[in-house]
């Protein structure tokens, strides 16, 4: 049997950390209550200049216990997923450690936008790039994701051609998060402006 740590006992006695946790996990699924409707003003703007498949009206805020043993929620806005194509703008707020933002391109939508959006967001600013062969995972360690001005051009559509998906993303400290939906909304809408113009 495992012999129970100080650190634990002492944890498990007080109440306080659970309940400070579930009052934080509302307040964000709020957050991203909020970010949805913030985002969903801005999308009139665009009329029907994205694509068709983009749902534009209701976004999806998921959240669970166990990514890699941490809390986490996120929020799906626009979006459409299916198993061959997915284009997507997902919100996270991964538990201790940030709050990101991410385009994920798959199939036909790398295709159709992929280099544009690459070409757009290389000297945004501090764009990640996913480089991992599996697009769900969300860490920023350097198997997963290295910063898109780090890269050129051969390394990217090698990414590419072998994977089949894109995945840009830019990430905040979690202290940040409250003076941070303005950055969240500038990168999507600098997303945005490309593809709509493809």
């Amino acid at each position: 049997m495992s012999k129970f740590t100080t650190q634990e006992l002492d944890l498990a006695s007080d109440p306080t950390v659970l309940l400070i946790k579930y009052r934080m996990i509302e307040k964000v699924w709020d957050y991203l209550e909020d970010m949805q409707k913030e985002i969903r003003k801005e999308l009139d703007s665009f009329e029907d200049k994205l694509p068709s498949e983009l749902n534009l009206v209701h976004g999806k805020i998921s959240k669970g216990e166990n990514y890699k043993y941490l809390p986490y929620l996120m929020l799906d806005f626009p979006a459409f997923f299916t198993k061959k194509d997915i284009i997507a703008f997902r919100t996270m707020f991964y538990w201790g450690n940030f709050i990101s933002s991410t385009f994920h391109l798959q199939g036909k939508f790398v295709q159709k936008y992929g280099k544009s959006l690459l070409h757009s967001l290389k000297n945004y600013g501090k764009v990640y790039f996913c480089v991992n062969n599996s697009p769900w995972e969300y860490d920023y360690k350097s198997s997963n994701y290295v910063l898109l001005d780090k890269m050129d051009s051969v390394e990217l559509e090698d990414h590419v051609q072998n994977t089949g998906f894109i995945k840009l993303s830019i990430k905040f400290p979690v202290e940040e998060m409250p003076e941070r939906k303005t950055d969240m909304m500038n990168f999507l809408l600098a997303g945005l402006k490309v593809i709509q113009t493809n």
